[in-house]
């Protein structure tokens, strides 16, 4: 649609941020860029099903109930690399925030990329994005690490991988963020048998 609409000017993802959903990794990996997804707990909503089945099967009187299958996280590919933003120098903070997430991330290095000052840098963050650039970093980090915990890694192997190194004050901001600890995060998300 964006290669047909407006002349086929629309560049994925620095002018339009594309989300897919259902994450069928065969369309995701064909699709030109590879396609961002909403993952889901299918797995999860199979026992669901197979649970009301066999109610159904013990109390035929019972009455039909629709399962939900909820949404876990978002499989971050090239389509949404970037946020589509007005601003270049903004959209150049977030790719490199994005492509960097697991280093250590400073405002100050960020001034580095951009011919901007550090206050101006920051005050068009914040009118661009709704958030101070060390907040984005941290709920970027946070979003992060729910993904790799959804993906079966232990909250010490998140953390690690994403550069955290006080596990207590990761498990603060994560409830804070998610109203979850992260090992609770874990629990709720992995399928219930």
């Amino acid at each position: 649609a964006c290669k047909l609409t407006g002349g086929g000017n629309f560049r994925i993802p620095d002018d339009i941020a594309i989300l897919g959903v259902d994450n069928d990794e065969t369309i995701c990996q064909l699709s030109s860029p590879n396609l961002s997804s909403l993952n889901q707990s299918v797995e999860q909503g199979g026992y669901d099903v197979a649970k009301l089945i066999d109610r159904q099967i013990r109390t035929p009187e019972a009455g039909w109930e629709d399962v939900v299958v909820k949404p876990t996280h978002i499989i971050t590919r090239q389509s949404t690399d970037i946020y589509a933003n007005n601003d270049p120098y903004i959209a150049k903070v977030l790719k490199h925030i994005h492509e960097n997430i697991s280093q250590k991330l400073t405002v100050d290095n960020l001034v580095t990329l951009v011919p901007l000052s550090r206050r101006l840098l920051e005050t068009r963050f914040k009118k661009e994005m709704g958030t101070s650039i060390y907040d984005y970093v941290i709920q970027i980090r946070i979003e992060k690490m729910a993904q790799l915990l959804c993906e079966g890694l232990s909250v010490s192997d998140a953390a690690a991988e994403l550069g955290f190194s006080d596990i207590k004050n990761v498990s603060r901001t994560f409830k804070q963020l998610k109203g979850y600890t992260p090992s609770e995060y874990r629990q709720a998300m992995s399928p219930t048998r």
